[in-house]
This record gives C-alpha cells, sequence and structure tokens, in this order.
C-alpha cells in the first residue's frame, strides 16, 4: 500500500494547562487490500483501488479549575472509495468501520487530594460493515465512569465501570458476517502501586 498524508493544526493554550487544538487533513491510500468477498471473512484479499479519507479534528484538554479537569474531542471524517472496484464496491462507497461523527468527554472531578471521580462518554456514528455498504451499524454513545482513591502515597484503589448504562452497540466489523457487539456492563477494580 502507498500512502500520502497531508494535514495542517494549530495548538492554543489558552491557559498555562488549557489547550484547544484543530486540525485538517487528507489522507489517500493506494493498493488498498479487502477481502475479495465481503460476505466471507475467510475469503482472500484482493487489491482494491485508491481510497481518499478529508476530515476535520478538534480537541480540548486541561485543568478547568484546581478540582476539575477535562478531555474532549471530535473527528468529522469523509473516507471514500476512489475507484470502481467490482459491482458492490463502486467510487464513492463509504469505506467500512468509518464514521462520519465520532467523539468523546471525559472529565475528573478531585474534591480531596486522595479522592478522584470521573465520567465520560464515547459518541460513534453510524458506520458499514464492509466495502459493499449493504450492512450498517447503528451509532451509538456510552458511558463510563471510574473512581481512584489514594490509599498511601503510593497506593491507590480504582475502580473502573464501562459501558455504566448498558447501551447495546457494536464495536467493529471484519465483514457483512462477523461483527463484533460491544461489551455489556463491565466493571475493574486495580490496584497501583509506585515504587
Amino acid at each position: 500500500e502507498k500512502y500520502q498524508n497531508y494535514e495542517l493544526g494549530f495548538k492554543w493554550d489558552v491557559l498555562p494547562g488549557f489547550n484547544l487544538s484543530a486540525a485538517v487533513f487528507q489522507l489517500d491510500r493506494d493498493n488498498v487490500l479487502a477481502l475479495s468477498d465481503p460476505n466471507n471473512p475467510s475469503s482472500p484479499t484482493v487489491p482494491i483501488g485508491r481510497q481518499r479519507t478529508k476530515g476535520v479534528e478538534l480537541s480540548v484538554a486541561g485543568e478547568i479549575t484546581d478540582q476539575l479537569s477535562g478531555v474532549g474531542a471530535y473527528t468529522y471524517s469523509d473516507g471514500t472509495f476512489l475507484d470502481n472496484v467490482s459491482g458492490t464496491v463502486k467510487a464513492g462507497n463509504i469505506l467500512p468501520n468509518m464514521p462520519k461523527h465520532s467523539a468523546s468527554l471525559w472529565t475528573r472531578f478531585d474534591p480531596i487530594d486522595q479522592l478522584g471521580l470521573a465520567v465520560g462518554g464515547t459518541h460513534q456514528g453510524k458506520r458499514f460493515a464492509a466495502t459493499d455498504n449493504l450492512v450498517s451499524m447503528p451509532g451509538y454513545t456510552r458511558v463510563d465512569a471510574a473512581v481512584y482513591f489514594d490509599i498511601s502515597e503510593n497506593v491507590g484503589l480504582q475502580l473502573n465501570v464501562e459501558n455504566l448504562f448498558g447501551e447495546r452497540y457494536f464495536l467493529y466489523a471484519h465483514s457483512n458476517t462477523n461483527i463484533t457487539p460491544g461489551s455489556p456492563t463491565a466493571a475493574k477494580v486495580g490496584l497501583n502501586v509506585k515504587f
């Protein structure tokens, strides 16, 4: 495969600990390989021509107050095939697994030095499962949360809860018939030790 990437961006430190950034980009790919049959995950891969992805990325990160911080990002992506590849993959078809709109936001609040509370969301728009654009995965928004507690200077506990509200969604597709569902609500407890 051959890649050619153009990107133009800027970053602005609004405050010493708070910044904004933005970028526009275009990624061209030639000789891209994909399944010869989008309905058969074991079919051989073949070169399927040229692709172009154009888009915009926006992000914000930093401390809002001494106790509150956050990170947020938004991406608009427009990825298409530039060539007619087959009877089902036409010029203008949208690239698989690529939402036009995706966003994330994560905030953390530390009411006291030993305790941190965090919540965040991830959004993915509608995506196609394969190059033929016949099967689509609906968009979704998933909410996650975390609690951090420092037992001592070197030892801390952490609880992460993924998919807090049990959103049903598809994470990724390998073909029209091989689509991976997202995890239901899951909790993880961790012990962090610094040496």
